[in-house]
């Protein structure tokens, strides 16, 4: 009976999605409209969820990935579809992009949207849904006759396969490129001139250089963004040897933690680097109060980051002056 049960609420649960769901957050009434993808996704393959979002239409809507957490489906991005008005509401419509990495039956956890009308900002949660996982390699199902066995390559998904290897070979080609790059350029004139500043100078030296650069006022809003998490990743290797150019957001998080970071600092990074990733990527805009607020957090952690570090060394200022 207790069998019968849970598959009876997991049915219904994958029937869930196609129709909508309303709550009221914040006195600000919000409904959503999850459309599942048409296939089954199966296992680290990206899968698209469609998202309606419908609102009063004076509200922005944008999302929330730094509330995204579950241990089953990593969110790659949202991409921005259409919008339209209708009467005093309006409805806009969302692709989320996903990959699943456990099989079976999952719950596609809630997502966070913030409605912000001039200085009111409300915060509004798409309902969660369960979505079944299939295997990488399925194979038929059902009933077949007895078939001859067939040579061992049929099996074999030699396309897929030389495709992923050729994918993750020029993805590391590409990376190692960006980070000889940079490498380069931080030691031109090395020999001339030795940079003897610290990596919190450095960074900071950057980043005035940037709020100086016009980047913005020129429309390069997508290369300023990238610039900002350049500078940041670069300040985590040089300070901390995080070789995050080579690492996701969440593996710089995960190696924050380590150095002692505390949870607000994390979170705050993990924000920055996450909004210039859908600048970069989900083609997302932001405007020029986003870009103040993007540029103020770089100095916060840039700050607390070099107070943090000279408070854990006391003992290395009087050897650095007894070298000078």
């Amino acid at each position: 009976m207790t069998r019968f049960l849970k598959y009876t609420f997991l049915a219904a649960a994958l029937l869930l999605p196609g129709g909508y769901a309303g709550a009221k957050e914040n006195d600000l009434t919000v409904s959503f409209k999850l459309t599942p993808p048409v296939n089954k996704p199966r296992l680290s393959e990206s899968f698209t969820v469609r998202l309606e979002l419908t609102c009063p239409a004076a509200y922005s809507v944008r999302p929330d990935t730094s509330a995204f957490s579950n241990e089953v489906f990593s969110l790659l991005k949202i991409k921005k579809v259409s919008e339209r008005p209708d009467g005093a509401l309006k409805t806009g419509i969302f692709d989320l992009e996903a990959a699943a990495f456990d099989l079976g039956v999952s719950t596609f956890p809630e997502t966070t949207w913030l409605l912000t009308d001039g200085a009111e900002e409300k915060q509004a949660k798409s309902p969660p849904f369960a979505l079944e996982i299939l295997p990488l390699f399925a194979g038929k199902t059902g009933q077949e006759g007895i078939r001859d066995i067939l040579p061992p390559f049929k099996f074999i998904p030699w396309l897929w396969l030389l495709t992923g290897l050729a994918a993750a070979a020029a993805a590391a080609w590409l990376l190692y490129r960006r980070y000889k790059a940079a490498v380069d350029a931080a030691g031109t004139g090395s020999e001339s001139a030795p940079d003897l500043r610290s990596p919190y100078e450095k960074a900071s030296g950057a980043l005035a250089e940037l709020a100086a650069s016009g980047m913005w006022a020129e429309g390069r809003i997508k290369e300023f963004y990238s610039r900002l998490a350049d500078i940041f990743r670069g300040y985590l290797d040089a300070q901390f040897a995080i070789k995050a150019e080579l690492l996701t957001t969440n593996d710089i998080t995960r190696e924050l933690r380590r150095t002692g970071a505390d949870i607000k600092t994390v979170i705050r990074t993990r924000e920055l680097l996450e909004n210039a990733d859908l600048v970069k990527f989900a083609r997302f805009r932001p405007g020029e109060t986003e870009r103040d607020d993007a540029v103020a957090s770089l100095k916060d952690l840039l700050l607390f980051f070099d107070q943090r570090t000279k408070k854990t060394a006391p003992a290395a200022a009087p050897e650095e002056e007894r070298r000078k």
